[in-house]
């Protein structure tokens, strides 16, 4: 897919120079995402892990957001791909999933991500606030 979906006539001081890449192997939720995170920002959405990382070798995304439970290889797996690149060694990651217990965001937050955001995603503009204070976080943090 690596569709590149940019807002048009959108206010240069919103957020739409920040880049997104979403990936999630379910297309109805990929497109979901991509539709309404486009509406802000700059956004790529991948259907699989090894899509994603074709996408990095053209692309700098400011923010990853990875579906958990993808197959053959599954967010976490993708986020340990990525990060072995030193170009993506700090870029923020949200881990999207329909298992938010406890425990599990533990596990995600423990294998690299910055947060989790449990899936069906009800309120996106609570998405907005949290990819919004990832970006903020990660700007004053970059050299």
């Amino acid at each position: 897919m690596a569709d590149r979906i940019d807002p048009a006539g959108k206010d240069p001081s919103q957020s739409a120079t920040a880049r997104l890449l979403v990936v999630d192997d379910n297309a109805d939720i990929l497109e979901m995402l991509t539709v309404l995170l486009s509406e802000k920002y700059c956004v790529s959405g991948c259907a699989s892990a090894a899509e994603a990382l074709k996408a990095l070798e053209t692309s700098r995304p400011d923010i990853l957001m990875l579906d958990i439970r993808m197959s053959p290889v599954d967010g976490l797996q993708c986020l340990e791909a990525i990060r072995a690149n030193p170009r993506y060694a700090q870029t923020p990651a949200i881990a999207l999933t329909a298992f938010a217990g406890d425990a599990e965001r533990q596990a995600f937050l423990a294998g690299g991500f910055q947060a989790v955001v449990a899936k069906p995603i009800l309120d996106p503009a609570e998405l907005e606030t949290l990819i919004d204070g990832l970006l903020d976080s990660s700007c004053s943090v970059a050299p």
